[in-house]
């Protein structure tokens, strides 16, 4: 794993970047099929040797070739795809303006399956092992599970304000739910919330309206949108352990060796944070720099 992949929403690109030397090194245009002013790559996620991003303006999920570094196909799938996951043969696409999880089977390219969720989902996660999909709908504060073998809903469950991401822990027992609490004058929280009887057992306070979050067996990185600070959080013992000031407007963020990896959405900038000393470098990249995926 040494490159990142960025999604940069208004500068409709991908950009590959080398973590080893920290800098950007190819950018793949996704405009290759489509004829749409504004694509808007917003999610991505990885399917063997290929990336597939979901496409917020142009209503459309693109397959890009990894070793080629071009956009292979785009294919339409409904009103504003936030994010995408794949699981076997089908790729799962939220579409925010549809309420509902749209299955495309890979090999037939088409849409398979419509499944309702909640309002304005926002954010899906995958449980390879449990076969269940994660989906975070912000507009109604509420949670999907989604069984991707049967491809059913299997429960709504009300969280906190306006919830921009949810992921399941490392074990797969708890689901981490990121409640922003976008436009209050109080901050927002990360919530824990137990698998087995769907309650929440905790709640962390973060910084002002986090947006996104990266997990893993210990800590919780959170990336507040409305006051440039990262939450580190110790999800074992419920507490924030460090809170970083990185500036602008921090979106994406992923945690790689000892540092964090930060897309800052008004700057436009890939911000890199030593975890340990708080070192920051920059280096400026697309526009509006959202979705990341490790490969």
């Amino acid at each position: 794993m040494n490159y990142l992949y960025v999604c940069n929403t208004s500068s409709d690109f991908i950009s590959k970047v080398n973590l080893n030397e920290f800098k950007e090194e190819n950018r793949i245009f996704l405009k290759r099929y489509s004829t749409d002013d504004r694509i808007g790559p917003h999610g991505i996620c990885l399917s063997d040797k290929r990336i597939v991003v979901a496409n917020n303006y142009s209503n459309t999920m693109s397959i890009v070739n990894l070793e080629e570094g071009i956009e292979e196909s785009t294919h339409y799938i409904g009103v504003h795809c936030n994010d995408v996951v794949v699981f076997r043969n089908n790729a799962y696409i939220i579409c925010g303006d549809l309420n509902s999880l749209l299955v495309f089977d890979l090999e037939k390219k088409q849409v398979t399956a419509e499944i309702p969720c909640g309002s304005l989902p926002h954010s899906i996660c995958l449980n390879k092992e449990k076969k269940i999909l994660l989906i975070s709908n912000m507009e109604d504060d509420s949670i999907t599970l989604i069984d991707c073998v049967n491809n059913e809903n299997i429960k709504n469950i009300r969280v906190g304000a306006y919830p921009t991401k949810a992921l399941f822990t490392v074990d797969g027992r708890y689901a981490i739910i990121c409640e922003s609490n976008i436009g209050a004058d109080f901050r927002g929280s990360i919530a824990v919330m137990c698998l087995k009887n769907h309650k929440i057992i905790n709640r962390i306070t973060a910084g002002n309206s986090p947006v996104d979050m990266f997990c893993n067996e210990r800590f919780c990185f959170v990336s507040n949108f409305g006051d440039g600070t990262i939450s580190i959080i110790d999800i074992n013992f419920y507490r924030e352990d460090k809170n970083i000031i990185v500036g602008g407007m921090p979106r994406g963020i992923i945690k790689y060796d000892d540092s964090i990896y930060i897309g800052d959405n008004y700057n436009n900038l890939l911000i890199k944070v030593n975890i340990e000393n708080e070192k920051k470098d920059y280096i400026p990249i697309g526009g509006e720099p959202t979705g990341m995926i490790l490969i």
